[in-house]
């Protein structure tokens, strides 16, 4: 418990500095630093479905690894005058023009394809099918190796035996220590095929059915929930709908921003030149030029004679 409160009171310092001290060295790489301004920089940078990879004092020392790395390499670059070579600088063009591009859509038509909660529930109610959850059932089962054992588990259920009490003791199911068997809500086209036509067969809770043999073994099979055919709540969907709808919206925007943009622009199209071969690379030219011109011209020998191949027998 101490130890555990040293390491949270660490935790809380480290944040608390950064706060306080934002020009505090955290590390030093020969002539050159990492202050914890920048490191808490590149934290923030990190998207939110990734932050509970460095929430921990570990998770953070392995991401310090990786600036520490990036510094080591970007300099090497600087070293070996990567900057100034033709093929990054060509690279770099071109993933300026696609910056420049994303940033003028991103002006352009991002702010235009906003959409309120109002323009979502129209589109939930006139497509409320798409949102339908279809009957789900929960199901605790069995595992055994054999038809046989499967029988003798079968038959000690019928005399009363707790069902979870012999899935803890006799199932092969890794989880059935833990969870007595119990699978889970599943709707159809989830579960293993022979599970699944047996399971979706019980009707009441507490009705059992088996042995079912799959490739895992044979499994006892009882019903302990069922939930009807559902809508899943508007809630719950918003944020999808908002996200395919801005998706699509996006795409209509963008499709007249460049119909409008090549109306009002004058371009001309050569179809002739479109038709011309690409001319050959000046070095493929000169190597496909040196193999076909041998460098001598030596009179024609006449073929030797060859052999027959012998005669089947």
């Amino acid at each position: 418990m101490k130890k555990i409160l040293i390491s949270l009171i660490a935790f809380l310092f480290l944040f608390s500095c950064a706060k306080k001290d934002n020009g505090k060295v955290l590390v030093s790489i020969d002539n050159d630093t990492i202050t914890l301004e920048e490191f808490n920089k590149e934290l923030d940078k990190i998207p939110m479905n990734m932050k509970m990879l460095v929430a921990t004092q570990s998770g953070k020392k392995t991401y310090l690894d990786r600036l520490i790395m990036k510094k080591l390499l970007l300099r090497e670059a600087a070293k070996n005058n990567v900057e100034n070579e033709k093929d990054f600088q060509n690279r770099l063009a071109d993933i300026k023009d696609q910056l420049l591009i994303e940033s003028l859509l991103k002006k352009k038509i991002a702010a235009d394809a906003q959409l309120t909660d109002d323009d979502l529930k129209k589109y939930y109610d006139a497509n409320k099918e798409k949102f339908k959850k279809e009957k789900e059932i929960n199901t605790r089962h069995i595992l055994l190796k054999t038809d046989e054992e499967a029988k003798q588990v079968m038959e000690r259920l019928q005399k009363g035996e707790d069902f979870v009490e012999l899935a803890k003791k006799y199932s092969i199911d890794p989880n059935a220590k833990a969870s007595g068997g119990e699978i889970g809500f599943h709707p159809k086209g989830t579960l293993l095929p022979e599970y699944e036509a047996a399971a979706f067969k019980l009707t009441k809770v507490g009705q059992i059915a088996g042995p079912v043999k799959s490739q895992f073994g044979y499994h006892i099979i009882r019903l302990e929930g069922a939930k009807p055919p559902a809508y899943v709540p508007f809630n719950e969907v918003k944020d999808f709908i908002r996200q395919q709808l801005i998706q699509e919206k996006q795409k209509e925007l963008l499709e007249k921003y460049i119909d409008d943009l090549k109306k009002a622009a004058k371009i001309t199209i050569n179809e002739e030149l479109l038709k011309e071969e690409k001319p050959a690379e000046p070095e493929k030219q000169e190597k496909a030029e040196k193999q076909e011109a041998p460098e001598k011209t030596e009179k024609p020998k006449a073929p030797e004679k060859q052999e027959a191949p012998p005669a089947k027998k």
